[in-house]
């Protein structure tokens, strides 16, 4: 005999939905049946589906986002361990409120005081809260950039520098760890203008304080009014120091 909920699997099924068309046949087929609600099957028939739905979202995004260390997590963002954070401030960032207010997070401590794992951590938090990342090293975004900038074909340079700029969570890791010429600062710069324009969020590591960048970033004087506007444009927002305990 024809089950009389063929036509139902057969329409969940044909709207890429095979988890609840699944979980639907199961359902009708059970004698438990008679015991759900309404709204009760409903959400049983759904809930693994979606579930399954947002984990495959989840490793999308972090697959696109380069991070490396994946394994990172926000439980491990608190005072302990022999590292002292500011832990309010901590807890605030990780609401993510700072994303939709158009503000950046910059994360400083000395060397080996966890600051490339805190951005990690945020990265694959963000990655399941289904912000689009992209988690970078400094030298290696800028090097990227100055060497497409050189080329002779100027569009594959503002195309790569849009991309860059349209992200909305970019991590940068171990920002002002070298030196560059004006060229470099001026692509900085350049970058850090259009996310303020477009309103993403950049969270960064530093070992310095912004106040000593005007050394670290560049030495040549020419840069000092970019570096005026990248140290505005990026301290607008949450600063987390993490110590040593």
């Amino acid at each position: 005999m024809k089950n009389p909920n063929a036509d139902i699997y057969e329409m969940l099924d044909t709207l890429s939905l095979p988890v609840a068309a699944q979980r639907f046949m199961e359902l009708s087929k059970s004698p438990e049946l008679c015991n759900y609600t309404a709204m009760q099957f409903i959400r049983e028939v759904l809930e693994a589906q979606y579930t399954e739905t947002l984990n495959k979202r989840f490793e999308t995004n972090l697959r696109l986002s380069s991070l490396i260390n994946k394994g990172a997590q926000v439980d491990n963002l608190k005072t302990g361990n022999g590292r002292i954070y500011n832990d309010a401030t901590v807890q605030q960032i990780l609401q993510f409120h700072f994303a939709e207010n158009r503000q950046n997070v910059g994360i400083y401590g000395i060397t080996g005081a966890g600051k490339s794992y805190f951005l990690s951590a945020c990265c694959v938090e963000a990655c399941r809260r289904n912000y689009r990342c992209k988690f970078v090293d400094y030298c290696d975004l800028l090097d990227e950039l100055i060497v497409l900038n050189r080329q002779e074909d100027l569009n594959k340079y503002r195309k790569r520098i849009k991309y860059y700029a349209r992200i909305q969570l970019l991590f940068i890791d171990d920002f002002s760890i070298s030196r560059y010429t004006e060229e470099g600062i001026k692509i900085l710069y350049h970058l850090l203008k259009l996310r303020d324009d477009l309103g993403t969020s950049t969270l960064f590591s530093c070992q310095y304080s912004p106040d000593e960048w005007g050394l670290k970033l560049s030495d040549e004087p020419e840069c000092y009014g970019k570096l005026d506007g990248i140290r505005r444009r990026l301290t607008t927002g949450f600063t987390v120091l993490i110590e040593k305990a």
